[in-house]
């Protein structure tokens, strides 16, 4: 926006959320951009009776909690009667009450009953168990809570394993390597476990939830052994399928929780499309909302964009500099944990944040939500939506497209947007590759054992051959008893399936973040610049076997862009569909994947200032996908219609990809996609879209149930857009390993109508 648009701004610096909504409204050149304001008005309460022991209910009425509301009471009703349940409902909406309730009733039942809460990130366990030791110390039970995590002083760890409270907070991460190895020292614990807590389950997604569903299934294992038989209590945010994930989770039935009583407050929601850059736009709107005295989070959908926003805005608003902040993966802890409470207590006015921010760590009553970027799904959207307007006040979201095929289409259908259904969240317990790395980690814990109860033996007897000949696994005394050849194979289990982790340091010799093997290929390598904090660093060294990253600080202005290879080949072919005229096959495919380059592009204009080799080592993985043949015929048509036959391929495969997150919970790296003009095993044409991560885990299975759906919003998105030849509003994709080459719009268009028009 103008300059004398900010400067009244600067004059204004306590307004209220109408005052900032009559400016925007008067602001000729922001309505300009904005292609749609919907208003979503409040919702009243309603409540629910269920009986809660005299101690806990004093304390509720001491916090001015006189009753529950309908959800609360449901999911509380459905866990005294012993059933695991899941509870979907808004964020702020009372969740937490509704697992705290029982467990501290179970402890002033039985002194010696245990509960388990697991939570996605550290920053969470934290803020839960702040909420819940109050708790305790108003009921009056001794023991306390205590978060067990990677975060953990090795003192406070044995003081916590000598004695132990009845409530241990910890994640994925440490259950995997710490709790169930050495689950001798837990035996009290575990014996006496009333409760396993799970929250925020939607985050257990793709790779990463389909490797916690097993740890889960060890718990159970572990918990079996010591004569215990906890009840799961879990919640989520909106998705489709509550019930089925948490079930595929833990390999138990749920009774579901779905409509909340809890109020909402109204929200007014923009969406946008800036005339200049996305990034630009959102950097002003955040200088305006923080001048104006509201409290705002930005959320972006890269590290970098976060980096930028933060750098620009204090460009705007350097009187501002104590008073916002980025918050990103790849901080220190100490660096994240200050954030959090620093935006709590006020002292923050604003923070700029990827998605690290968007589960339910309580940062306080804010005001204004500017997403930069579509999160990549509904759920995601009304997650980080639901961060502002907490203390009932109205709230303001604004969506700011970027330059990308889905964010159009979103910006442009914004009621469509608002009616649509939220995606469902897809793992795959069944993966062969995740099991059998799990596999070593259950038998170290106890012996494997033929006919278990918690593992389907028949499906993973044959797992466990290749595990024996592979030496993973070992037979001893009888032939239905396994083993680990190795004492501590959790070490060599990556949660999320990112390979080791790599640490980067400054010319000093000093950590300033760190990053996944799968990340580091594409962000660090030599030559690339890093951004951390606001800072911009080259990366000077990047050393595989030690997994550093050396960096040096510097100031371009530039950024960096891989450029690479992509191969495939199919394996097995397992499943045939025909939707008309389209016929699409599912299979397991191997893809080999090179980063041979990088361009520097000038940082305000995207524009190629040069381009320079790499020699890095090629990654092999297997997983599954979906592809097409392009029959003779149809190629023939394409190419006689003197459409570039190569240019329509590749801009329907990047298109479909972009369109992908609208029928699977997935981001459009999770998925990867290949065109060839002749593919050497079928010669002829081909497209293929598959699973990015090794082994699958079922994005395109759940996204060929929607083939119809799927074409239609892909044609859309290519014909919605008013570019002649494309661009990154449709058919282009920015991490595109070819540049973008070659690309033909209509020869897209005219395949993905004939194909639709043959279903």
């Amino acid at each position: 926006m103008q300059s004398d648009t900010l400067a009244y701004f600067i004059l204004e610096s306590d307004m209220s959320v109408k005052e900032f909504l009559d400016s925007l409204e008067k602001d000729r050149e922001f309505q300009l951009q904005v292609t749609g304001h919907n208003y979503l008005p409040p919702s009243q309460p309603t409540y629910g009776d269920i009986h809660i022991c005299k101690a806990v209910r004093n304390v509720l009425l001491g916090k001015g909690v006189p009753s529950l509301y309908s959800h609360q009471a449901e999911a509380l009703e459905l866990i005294r009667q012993k059933k695991n349940i899941v509870i979907m409902t808004p964020t702020a909406s009372g969740k937490s009450l509704v697992y705290n309730i029982p467990v501290l009733e179970s402890v002033l039942n039985d002194p010696l009953a245990t509960s388990l809460y697991m939570f996605p990130l550290k920053g969470l366990e934290q803020d839960q168990l702040k909420n819940l030791n109050g708790l305790c110390e108003a009921v009056g039970i001794g023991s306390r809570g205590e978060v067990y995590d990677g975060d953990t002083p090795g003192i406070k760890r044995r003081q916590i394993r000598e004695s132990l409270p009845n409530m241990i907070f910890t994640n994925p991460d440490m259950l995997h390597l710490s709790l169930l190895p050495f689950h001798k020292k837990w035996k009290d614990f575990f014996s006496h476990l009333r409760f396993v807590v799970v929250d925020e389950i939607h985050s257990y997604r793709g790779v990463f939830g389909s490797n916690v569903a097993h740890i889960f299934r060890r718990l159970r294992r572990i918990c079996e052994h010591y004569g215990s038989n906890p009840q799961y209590i879990t919640s989520s945010a909106t998705i489709a399928n509550p019930g089925e994930l948490a079930g595929r989770l833990t390999g138990l039935p749920f009774a579901s929780v779905e409509k909340s009583g809890s109020p909402s407050p109204g929200k007014h929601f923009f969406f946008a499309t800036p005339f200049e850059s996305p990034y630009t736009f959102a950097a002003r709107l955040f200088a305006q909302s923080l001048r104006a005295g509201l409290r705002t989070i930005v959320f972006t959908r890269a590290r970098k964009i976060t980096e930028l926003i933060y750098k620009w805005t204090l460009n705007y608003c350097p009187e501002l500099s104590e008073k916002i902040s980025p918050y990103r993966a790849g901080f220190l802890p100490r660096e994240r944990r200050h954030i959090e409470s620093r935006l709590f207590s006020g002292e923050l006015l604003g923070v700029v944040s990827t998605s690290a921010l968007e589960l339910g760590i309580d940062i306080g009553g804010l005001d204004c939500c500017i997403l930069c970027g579509y999160p990549g799904s509904v759920s995601s959207t009304w997650q980080r939506a639901g961060r502002v307007g907490r203390k009932g006040q109205e709230s303001i979201v604004v969506m700011v497209a970027i330059q990308d095929a889905l964010d159009q289409y979103i910006v442009r259908h914004p009621e469509e947007f608002l009616d649509k259904t939220h995606e469902g969240v897809v793992i795959d317990p069944g993966n062969g590759n995740i099991i059998k790395k799990h596999l070593p980690c259950a038998a170290a814990e106890l012996p494997l054992r033929s006919g278990e109860e918690v593992y389907a033996m028949d499906e993973v007897e044959p797992l466990i051959d290749e595990l024996l000949i592979q030496g993973a696994l070992s037979a001893r005394t009888t032939k239905d008893v396994w083993f680990p050849n190795v004492r501590h194979p959790h070490k060599n289990v990556e949660l999320r399936a990112a390979g080791e982790r790599f640490y980067l340091e400054n010319e000093r010799g000093r950590q300033i973040g760190e990053l996944s093997g799968e990340r580091v290929l594409r962000e660090a390598f030599p030559g690339a610049v890093y951004l951390h904090k606001g800072k911009q660093y080259k990366v000077t060294e990047l050393d595989l076997i030690k997994r550093k990253v050396l960096c040096a600080e510097v100031s371009v202005g530039y950024y960096t862009q891989p450029v690479g290879t992509e191969s495939t080949r199919v394996l097995e072919e397992k499943e045939t569909r025909r939707f008309g005229g389209l016929t699409l096959h599912w299979g397991r495919l191997r893809i080999v994947r090179r980063i041979t380059g990088y361009d520097r592009k000038r940082r305000f204009d995207k524009t190629r200032i040069s381009s320079h080799t790499l020699a890095l080592p090629e990654s092999v993985f297997e997983t599954e996908g979906l592809w097409t043949i392009i029959p003779a015929g149809v190629k023939s048509s394409i190419e006689g219609s003197g459409f570039d036959l190569g240019g329509t391929l590749h801009a329907v495969e990047h298109t479909v990809i972009a369109a992908m997150p609208l029928f699977a919970l997935c981001d459009t790296g999770d998925v990867g996609g290949l065109s060839h003009t002749c593919f050497p095993e079928f010669a002829l044409p081909a497209v293929f879209i598959y699973d990015g991560h090794q082994g699958g885990v079922g994005l395109t299975k759940r996204a060929i149930e929607y083939v119809p759906e799927w074409l239609k919003v892909t044609l859309q998105i290519v014909e919605g857009c008013p570019c002649a030849h494309g661009c990154p509003s449709c058919v282009q994709d920015p991490q595109c390993g070819n540049r973008n080459h070659p690309l033909d719009k209509p020869g897209a268009k005219i395949l993905l109508r004939k194909w639709i028009s043959s279903i």
